[in-house]
């Protein structure tokens, strides 16, 4: 398959950010007096926040919402590619590759967090959670991007790291690639099209 456009999820697929998105998570709902772990909290990472709250009977309060938003933000300068990231986008756009981002980060959490990340917030194809009413694993926001940005789906990929990365691929019709550098190890990749280990291995694939 000779692939045109490679869409990449943001939060650990080319941000280390589990651990830190999973603290601030367990922190925010200990303060409005709701109980999720730090490990609970870590396999709902990527997921949207209100569908993350949902599955934890945790009620999306605005607030509760806020908090946790203030404290992804306050640790964003933390924040790190993974290993051969920067190696992976550079290659790609040497190889006339077109590459965006599909993310279910809402507009104001890529404006606070994510200004140091030029690579991210740069890129000509920028798909966020406001973009969409319906989020992962709804194909809706790579819907989205194939229509508004025109692309073909046929030579298209999403990368991401979660079961709902792979769903909403899925229901899009698009080919996946898990990014097993920053999915759980548990995590059953098994309808992917391709399972690459490190982004070097994806660039491989691609190239």
């Amino acid at each position: 398959m000779t692939y045109q456009t490679i869409l990449f999820d943001v939060d650990n697929t080319l941000l280390d950010s589990a651990s830190l998105a999973a603290t601030a998570l367990h922190e925010a709902t200990a303060k409005f007096g709701y109980e999720v772990s730090e490990a609970t909290a870590r396999t709902l990472v990527g997921v949207p926040t209100d569908k993350a709250l949902a599955s934890q009977n945790v009620p999306a309060n605005p607030e509760l919402i806020a908090d946790f938003n203030a404290r992804l933000t306050a640790s964003k300068d933390q924040l790190r590619f993974f290993d051969g990231i920067p190696e992976l986008l550079q290659a790609l756009v040497a190889a006339n590759i077109t590459i965006g981002v599909v993310t279910s980060r809402t507009r104001a959490q890529i404006a606070g967090d994510l200004g140091a990340f030029p690579e991210i917030t740069g890129q000509p194809i920028l798909v966020n959670a406001d973009d969409t009413t319906e989020h992962k694993p709804s194909g809706a926001p790579l819907e989205y991007a194939l229509k508004h940005y025109q692309l073909d789906p046929a030579t298209a990929m999403y990368v991401g790291d979660t079961i709902y990365d792979m769903q909403s691929a899925l229901n899009a019709k698009i080919d996946f690639a898990s990014a097993s550098w920053g999915a759980l190890p548990t995590t059953d990749f098994s309808k992917a099209t391709y399972q690459p280990q490190t982004p070097s291995d994806l660039l491989k694939l691609i190239i």
